[in-house]
């Protein structure tokens, strides 16, 4: 099992590689366009804004541990071939890593599709992370969907009173 820190905005391969694992992906999908109603009321974009939409199932260690839905805004990366094995590497030489982000998690049971990606039975219980990314500058620059299998994930946080 792996313990996510909560708390800390991080990254996939981030995370795995802290603890001593290899992250990998397979790419589901990789397209661009412009964003749609939702993704235009998170992200605080106008109708017709172009973005980048990315969709891999990550591994560590030759497992599959996430399926991973992203819309990034447009203006954040080069290019769509920009990104390689980590979204936020990419951010970051672009220099649009988000430097803060809120997240909401919530549990699922799995599909058909989403088990058959992540190795498991559907309807086997999953966590789904939902972020959205901003910018020092309070720009979002993105929001992902982050689907974990119970099995895999623990997700800690810290909390303080103050």
């Amino acid at each position: 099992r792996i313990d996510k820190n909560f708390a800390k905005l991080s990254s996939f391969s981030e995370d795995m590689r802290a603890r001593g694992r290899t992250p990998t992906s397979r790419w589901l999908s990789q397209t661009q366009g412009t964003v749609t109603p939702e993704e235009a009321l998170k992200l605080a974009l106008g109708p017709g804004t172009p973005v980048y939409r990315f969709k891999r199932l990550r591994y560590a260690d030759g497992q599959p541990m996430a399926i991973e839905t992203a819309t990034i805004t447009g203006f954040a990366l080069p290019s769509i071939d920009a990104v390689g094995d980590s979204l936020y590497e990419a951010l970051t030489l672009a220099g649009h890593r988000p430097v803060r982000a809120l997240q909401r998690l919530h549990a699922l049971l799995l599909n058909d599709e989403q088990a058959a990606l992540l190795g498991a039975a559907p309807r086997d219980a999953a966590l789904q992370v939902e972020r959205l990314g901003y910018l020092r500058d309070g720009r979002a620059v993105g929001m992902s969907v982050s689907i974990y299998p119970g099995s895999t994930y623990d997700f800690v946080a810290e909390l303080n009173t103050a």
